[in-house]
């Protein structure tokens, strides 16, 4: 739906029909040019990259539905143990047995099997094949493109150089590593992590109890001078089976200024993955929420007309 939406010529056409009608230095102008933008980039004249799109759109959500099936977890002093991804990149990162970090970091890497085995590689040929039709070199140089202006190989030349000129630092650092922690294993996957910071954690944990943390972070903003602007806001901060493995923030209703001056508050839902009884969950939870109570902070405060 919403891709339809957004994707609708007619809306794109009114859009510059109206930006004909208003000053060009107006705050109508202003956000008319937005919304200009926002429908360009989601608007294609190939055909076959609209069917494409929509191939893409079904393949994605196939995998999405089939991503909430997979079972995660580590097989720990033989007995497997339910874990989400998140249960499992925390044991990675503070478990003192190098076992179990182990068997956390294989329980996390099965999570790339099966999405290759359940329409990933495909969604990416799908993908490719449409931004091709588009003029573009595959998708990320569409995507890099609508969000920053300048296309793929403009980034690349950016980030190649940055890589460049940064790994004989990189490479020192990995040495210098590895002969202080005991040799070339402190570079595993399981074992880097934790050997950097795990004990830290450890020591840290006390400091940072989750149920503290809404406390924290509404006396934190509040010394900040950020309000919400009477915003209604939904938070889901623990993790649970079945919950999305990530953070995030989004706008059912958007604030906006109303024709007639008056305010719409915003309407926010915004997650974190907190497990209170986890080592070093806490510290990772708070930060997850202050990040999205930042987002949700900025869209709450924007303060510009619609002419939807």
């Amino acid at each position: 739906e919403m891709e339809d939406f957004l994707a609708d010529e007619a809306k794109l056409s009114k859009t510059r029909e109206l930006l004909q009608k208003v000053p060009e230095d107006s705050v109508e102008a202003k956000t008319l040019k937005m919304l200009e933008r926002t429908f360009g980039c989601y608007i294609m004249e190939s055909e076959e990259a609209k069917t494409l799109r929509a191939e893409s759109t079904k393949i994605e959500g196939g995998l999405e539905a089939a991503r909430n099936t997979l079972t995660l977890g580590a097989t720990i002093d033989g007995k497997f143990e339910e874990m989400s991804s998140v249960g499992l990149r925390n044991k990675v990162r503070v478990d003192p047995d190098e076992a179990t970090r182990k068997a956390c970091y294989e329980g996390l890497s099965k999570i790339g099997d099966f999405v290759t085995e359940n329409g990933f590689v495909e969604l990416v040929k799908v993908r490719n094949k449409m931004a091709k039709k588009l003029g573009f070199l595959d998708f990320y140089d569409y995507k890099v493109s609508n969000a920053e202006g300048f296309g793929k190989i403009a980034l690349f030349e950016i980030l190649d150089t940055l890589e460049a000129g940064t790994r004989p630092i990189m490479e020192s650092a990995r040495k210098q590593f590895a002969a202080e922690k005991g040799g070339e294993s402190a570079l595993s996957p399981w074992n880097q992590g934790f050997l950097m910071s795990g004990d830290i954690v450890r020591r840290m944990d006390p400091y940072f109890p989750f149920e503290k943390s809404v406390e924290q972070w509404g006396r934190s903003f509040a010394a900040m001078n950020i309000s919400y602007k009477q915003a209604t806001m939904d938070l889901d901060l623990l993790d649970r089976k079945g919950k999305y493995s990530n953070g995030f923030c989004h706008w059912p209703q958007p604030a906006w200024v109303k024709p007639g001056g008056t305010w719409q508050p915003s309407t926010t839902h915004f997650t974190s993955l907190a497990d209170p009884s986890a080592i070093g969950s806490g510290y990772t939870g708070l930060t997850t929420l202050m990040h999205e109570a930042g987002h949700a902070a900025h869209f709450a405060n924007i303060q510009m007309p619609s002419p939807l």
